[in-house]
């Protein structure tokens, strides 16, 4: 599709490039009824990676948009240096689609950091939020040195195994980048969480009920900031994927569908499984 081509609401995916300013963003949009948002993990890479089989499901009810990031996928520009950058490209997105606002913002992983920022920053375009086991907000416990070198050394590690080509060399480069910034990022999304807080919107946060070993204090630093953040709203709830890790959306992908639903206020009968 062109650039400055909308999208038509129908039950096939429809992709498109949209200028967004200084560069355009792909994304793609099915389904028919209020808008959900769909924000991915750190790699960027929206479109495509949350799965059939939930998209479909959600394009039931709702009009569902997956995007990839400024820099990342086929989307033009550089990747964003901050999350609330993130969060105004998503806004001049889904402005310039002429989607139906508010909408309901799902993140998972890393795109928990964009809602969140999206919610602080534009709180009236948004009508619920679902944040599938989000990456958690301020700084992890354990030593600052220790945590340095991670972040210092997991991008490199993450870069080499790209000099390895194959289909996953571009994705594995654009998660290094965004693991470069992981520490700023969550600091950014803690402070503007204090400060401005989240919109009194229907809130659900779902949290992987199998997770893999971990240090006690860092579990329950996760298991604290999704508490907060379900407590954010007096709207909120936990959600708990018992049979997921955190690849909630291919492993417990009705849940997801669940609090969707639940967020969008629709009768029991109308959600699916």
């Amino acid at each position: 599709m062109g650039w400055d081509e909308k999208p038509g609401n129908n039950d096939v995916p429809t992709p498109v490039m949209v200028d967004v300013g200084d560069h355009a963003l792909y994304a793609q949009v099915q389904g028919k009824g209020p808008t959900v948002v769909l924000d991915c993990g750190g790699s960027g890479q929206g479109v495509g990676t949350w799965g059939e089989d939930l998209e479909r499901a959600l394009a039931e009810c709702a009009t569902v948009v997956t995007y990839d990031r400024a820099g990342v996928g086929r989307s033009g520009g550089s990747q964003a240096r901050t999350v609330a950058e993130m969060a105004d490209d998503l806004r001049r997105l889904l402005h310039a689609l002429n989607l139906e606002l508010p909408a309901v913002f799902v993140g998972w992983s890393y795109g928990g950091l964009v809602a969140q920022s999206y919610a602080t920053r534009h709180p009236h375009d948004v009508a619920g939020l679902v944040f599938v086991d989000p990456t958690a907000t301020g700084t992890p416990p354990g030593s600052a040195l220790v945590r340095d070198l991670s972040f210092l050394l997991a991008p490199r590690l993450l870069r080499l195994r790209a000099m390895f080509g194959g289909t996953n060399a571009q994705p594995l480069r654009e998660l290094a980048v965004t693991l470069t910034g992981m520490q700023n990022a969550m600091r950014e999304v803690a402070e503007a969480r204090q400060e401005s807080g989240l919109p009194p919107v229907p809130i659900r946060v779902i949290t992987a009920g199998r997770r893999p070993r971990m240090p006690k204090a860092h579990l329950e630093h996760l298991n604290a900031d999704h508490r907060a953040l379900a407590g954010q709203s007096p709207h909120g709830q936990m959600m708990v994927a018992e049979r997921a890790g955190h690849q909630i959306p291919f492993e417990q992908p009705e849940i997801i569908v669940q609090a969707v639903s639940e967020v969008l206020g629709l009768p029991p009968r109308a959600q699916k499984a």
